[in-house]
């Protein structure tokens, strides 16, 4: 059960919201009261809270100040903040400081308590499972790599799956960074086309703090990028068909994918393939290829001591000539001259 702890100066207050609110029903339970924040902390210092619903506006320290101190003293405890009308600056910045929610007191009723419940629960529930991720990173290794495809901007069941998995497993602050990582160019590697909606859309990320503008920033960046593919005059279903020979790509670790393997699993023609996937991607199919394969021999020289023979095989080439001559005039330099440069910036 998760244990709520209530925290008003007002006792009437107090005693409304606990009969309004049927915690059980969502798996939570009352773990007490407080009339301040000082005795809220104590309340903490015990342990045994996972919840604290709590006022803004309290004599002494007020409930900003609270939620600080939560954040500072006790990480793992999740805040909802209780407001009136005029309190809404307030409230923008306990979101910001980290409250998962928030409930006015002048418009609870039956319904919307069951909803802010279920919110409510479902945070906490995936808070915890976050705790759990950070012990076996692998989890939220999957995920960066599912959200730096962009696959999921073409299949509507392939992103309501990704951001149900994401919201379980990550907090607003770190799901922002790796969303902030993708804006930087892992998504204008993946689809050159949509470099412009990336870096225009991405620049409000800056600004958002919370899970719903996360959520409103991902749909906003989707509807985006769909619009500007479907200029293209394609239709959806081809559109999802080449992110899905660019998913293919991605992961093919040396390289070795063909177009017309990949044309087999798209179920399409070479000749329609290569054409869609140009006026879609933005350069063509074997630009892409070299320029994908590239950046897997760079980081191959960067991380390994690997000969470049097996590098330059390790990453599509399969002539360590033909490696040395398209890496030195992509990166003015040769491959073995890239890997003393890279190592002695480090």
């Amino acid at each position: 059960m998760i244990k709520v702890l209530l925290v008003d100066d007002e006792p009437l207050v107090r005693r409304g919201i606990r009969s309004i609110m049927p915690l059980s029903d969502f798996g939570m339970e009352w773990a007490g009261e407080a009339s301040t924040a000082e005795e809220a902390l104590k309340a903490l210092d015990a342990g045994g809270i996972d919840l604290v619903l709590t006022d803004i506006s309290m004599p002494g320290m007020d409930g900003l100040a609270f939620i600080r101190k939560m954040q500072t003293d006790h990480p793992s405890v999740r805040s909802v903040v209780i407001t009136c009308h005029q309190d809404f600056d307030y409230l923008q910045q306990a979101l910001r400081l980290g409250a998962v929610d928030y409930i006015v007191k002048t418009q609870l009723d039956d319904d919307s308590v069951y909803d802010l419940l279920g919110r409510i629960s479902r945070h906490v529930e995936r808070h915890a499972e976050a705790e759990q991720a950070e012990l076996d990173p692998s989890i939220r290794k999957r995920l960066a790599e599912r959200w730096s495809s962009l696959h999921w901007v073409a299949r509507e069941e392939l992103y309501e799956t990704l951001s149900a998995d994401t919201l379980r497993v990550f907090d607003a602050a770190s799901w922002k960074e790796l969303l902030t990582y993708c804006t930087k160019g892992e998504w204008q590697r993946f689809c050159p086309l949509l470099a412009p909606e990336i870096d225009r859309v991405g620049a409000q990320l800056g600004t958002l703090h919370s899970i719903p503008e996360l959520l409103e920033w991902v749909e906003l960046f989707r509807d985006a990028a769909m619009h500007r593919l479907c200029l293209t005059m394609y239709s959806e279903q081809v559109i999802a068909s080449i992110m899905q020979a660019l998913d293919l790509l991605r992961g093919a670790e040396d390289g070795r994918w063909s177009q017309s393997d990949i044309c087999k699993q798209v179920g399409m023609s070479v000749s329609y393939f290569s054409k869609c996937f140009k006026e879609i991607v933005g350069v063509s199919f074997v630009y892409y290829v070299q320029e994908m394969n590239l950046r897997h021999a760079q980081l191959l020289l960067e991380a390994t001591n690997l000969p470049i023979y097996e590098v330059a095989d390790k990453s599509g080439f399969s002539d360590e000539k033909y490696f040395g001559k398209i890496f030195r005039t992509k990166l003015g330099c040769s491959p073995s001259e890239y890997r003393l440069q890279s190592r002695s910036k480090r």
